[in-house]
């Protein structure tokens, strides 16, 4: 398993994680060492080993996405035809505040790659079904509001 797939998916777990009432203060508060301190505690939990790198990727999503996150929602909803946000699975909706956060800010990643990642993310975490559905998100997502073709 590739540093920033591993990074994705525990991103996605921990992000997840994170919608739970408990932790609104955190997801508000964006405070770098409570983060880190959670997601410390977190892949204990779960008995989950990260290397450097992959440590320092999941940090700079999470970060990224509570910052951004309000900005990140507003480009999803934009995209949803004919859906409310509402209507997403919370599962989804982290997969693609993931995909949309790495392909606006992160531009060194290409942008199939970032699609490709949040379908498999989709297969493994939400359904096979969920894949078409995503594709077709990001990609409009990809190609109108990012205005990138590769």
């Amino acid at each position: 398993m590739s540093t920033k797939h591993e990074a994705r998916e525990i991103c996605l777990q921990f992000l997840y994680h994170l919608q739970l009432p408990a932790f609104h203060d955190l997801r508000e508060r964006q405070d770098t060492v409570e983060i880190f301190e959670r997601l410390q505690d977190f892949k204990k939990t779960l008995g989950i080993e990260l290397t450097g790198d992959s440590q320092a990727h999941v940090v700079t999503l999470v970060k990224g996405i509570l910052k951004h996150h309000i900005e990140l929602e507003e480009i999803l909803t934009k995209y949803l035809k004919n859906w409310k946000l509402s209507r997403v699975s919370k599962i989804e909706q982290t997969i693609f505040l993931i995909a949309i956060y790495e392909l606006k800010y992160q531009p060194n990643v290409p942008g199939k790659v970032v699609i490709n990642e949040a379908i498999e993310l989709g297969k493994k975490f939400s359904t096979k079904e969920s894949a078409g559905f995503i594709n077709g998100i990001l990609d409009s997502v990809f190609k109108q509001e990012l205005k990138r073709n590769e």
